[in-house]
């Protein structure tokens, strides 16, 4: 399978889960993957997603998400998640900040 992700400084974390009910069940699960991808604790700023092929509650899928750039107070990650069947079912990208460090003044 060719990976439609950007190039990265860092290779994509690959990890399993399971569809929640509702609607916004890929965000939910995209937001908590390309968080944990930095490694770090974060706080979200923004998260982009594009839906592809739908996803049933209790679905097994593929999560993959990656860092792409960090600053010193920000993450930004991009990832998607594929269905068993390895159909597209959403990518995302989203901005962090991270956790306990101060902006500038």
């Amino acid at each position: 399978m060719t990976s439609v992700l950007p190039t990265s400084s860092t290779a994509p974390v690959r990890t399993a889960g399971q569809v929640p009910t509702g609607p916004g069940a890929a965000a939910a699960l995209i937001e908590v993957a390309l968080a944990a991808a930095s490694g770090e604790a974060l706080a979200p700023v923004s998260l982009t997603l594009d839906y592809g092929a739908p996803l049933q509650a209790g679905e097994t899928v593929t999560l993959e998400a990656a860092v792409e750039r960090t600053t010193r107070t920000l993450v930004f990650a991009h990832g998607r998640v594929l269905k068993a069947d390895g159909a597209l079912a959403a990518t995302g990208s989203a901005v962090f900040r991270r956790l306990g460090v101060s902006s500038p003044d």
